[in-house]
């Protein structure tokens, strides 16, 4: 190793998570090192053309007899559970002019401009006093017994060792965990299929009037919503997701004129289908596809496979079929692809405590909560949507009457290792209640939990099981966390 370096709290992973981890740590007066892959922060929020900043509120009801839900931008109607460093991220970027919601009160779905928020979470960790690695790689821990004692980073500068006494694994795909011997988790229980990947989709040149008139004349191609309120929306101004055209992919696959997505199961895969306004102007549109079935992202040579079907054969296919099946689309142009495929699953440690589907659906509280869920368990198809079936085999499950449950500390905590604690969708759930603790905004706010425990574990030279939950549960309170109590 060339060098050494030593911190109080080491954060593998700018994702969500990340940034709410290393965020929470320095501010809380530990020496914290944030190392990043990418040369830019926030993962999906930015690399990833992820835009939609999901479930700041409870879900309540995917559509109601008035087209209103979760996924439209100017849905308050519903208890907030989600503040603290996920709302004032949200804040600084209303003050930008650079998302569509209000200062101080974010709505259910908050769309952004991702190039403001890059410079906006520099911002803040250079306020924070956040040290950042990017084009940064973590490929391996040094342990010590029970303890990691170090990671192993490799840049441009070669390999170095980083030492802290607190680390907390960002990295989505819970590497760190994986790396220290901790016991994980991932996919569905009877073969580990995992959710599938996506890659978005940046279009100039889209009229969407004319694909809301055909909708108009097709009612029955939309599956979320109503087109009227759409319109409404879209006329003032406002983001709007348009998703189904299902008889259009069906004959569009009858014809040969849809790329079969990469690991289907199904003859005729009816993937989720989903155009975004964003914070766009009008004439731009961003498309939502599942295009990878099946994929182990932890296997580098399943991932690179997958990135180049989804690129080479994915993504001209998708287009060939938009200039020649779907109204609006005839002369669009294709701007760009998100440089960071879109991941939903992955590796889920093994806590001290599992989020259950139950927990979901109970709205449990419990005593060593540090963050609260009020998104609803979205969990896409494992093969691609069977012929006919709606919404891509999407499954969009909520408890009957939708109060949001606690995120409990335990989750965060891997067994078997002693100074590690996990954020984000790598945090010990089941498959279905990662559908719900999977949205960014919750993985922001379970690493904003993280961060503020490892710097006082670093403090107070205590492990996580031996922190005081009232201290941190005080502290989080204090920070703007919303707790429930």
């Amino acid at each position: 190793m060339k060098y050494e370096m030593n911190y109080d709290v080491v954060v593998v992973g700018g994702g969500p998570a990340g940034v709410g981890a290393a965020l929470a740590s320095a501010r809380n007066g530990a020496k914290t090192i944030l190392i990043e892959k990418n040369g830019v922060l926030g993962g999906q929020m930015t690399s990833g053309l992820v835009t939609g900043f999901h479930g700041m509120r409870i879900h309540k009801g995917y559509l109601d007899s008035e087209g209103n839900g979760p996924y439209l931008c100017v849905n308050y109607e519903t208890e907030q559970v989600i503040k603290g460093i996920p709302q004032e991220v949200v804040n600084r970027l209303v003050e930008q002019n650079a998302a569509c919601t209000r200062k101080g009160s974010a709505s259910m779905r908050v769309e952004y401009d991702p190039e403001v928020l890059k410079w906006t979470l520099f911002e803040m960790m250079d306020e924070a006093g956040v040290d950042l690695l990017l084009d940064t790689f973590a490929f391996d821990c040094k342990m010590n017994g029970t303890k990691i004692e170090a990671i192993k980073v490799a840049n441009k500068s070669g390999e170095q060792l980083i030492k802290a006494s607190m680390f907390v694994d960002a990295s989505a795909d819970g590497d760190l965990a994986a790396w220290s011997g901790a016991p994980y988790e991932m996919g569905r229980e009877e073969d580990g299929r995992c959710m599938p990947l996506s890659l978005y989709m940046l279009l100039g040149d889209v009229n969407l009037e004319e694909t809301m008139d055909y909708l108009k004349e097709n009612p029955e191609e939309l599956h979320n919503g109503k087109i009227d309120k759409w319109e409404k929306l879209y006329n003032e101004g406002s983001p709007i997701d348009l998703g189904g055209f299902r008889s259009l992919i069906m004959k569009a696959f009858s014809n040969d004129d849809y790329p079969v997505p990469v690991g289907t199961s199904n003859e005729y895969p009816y993937p989720i289908f989903f155009i975004h306004t964003s914070a766009l102007p009008k004439g731009y549109a961003k498309l939502l596809i599942d295009m990878a079935y099946g994929i182990n992202i932890t296997d580098a040579k399943e991932l690179t496979q997958a990135e180049i079907a989804v690129r080479m054969k994915q993504v001209p296919g998708i287009l060939k079929f938009l200039k020649k099946y779907l109204p609006g689309f005839e002369e669009c142009v294709l701007l760009s692809t998100a440089s960071l495929i879109g991941t939903r699953e992955s590796r889920r440690i093994v806590g001290d405590y599992k989020i259950t589907e139950e927990d979901v659906l109970k709205n449990r509280r419990f005593n060593d909560v540090v963050a609260r869920c009020g998104r609803a368990m979205n969990v896409h198809s494992m093969g691609g949507g069977k012929k006919g079936e709606a919404r891509g085999g999407q499954k969009w499950i909520e408890p009957e009457d939708p109060k949001g449950f606690d995120i409990p500390f335990r989750a965060l905590i891997p067994q078997k290792v002693d100074n590690l604690l996990a954020s984000g969708r790598c945090i010990s759930t089941s498959q279905m209640a990662l559908g719900s603790v999977r949205g960014e905004p919750v993985c922001m706010a379970t690493g904003e939990a993280a961060g503020t425990a490892a710097a006082l574990c670093s403090k107070n030279k205590v492990d996580p099981r031996s922190i005081d939950i009232k201290v941190l549960q005080d502290r989080l309170a204090k920070q703007g966390v919303e707790l429930g109590k």
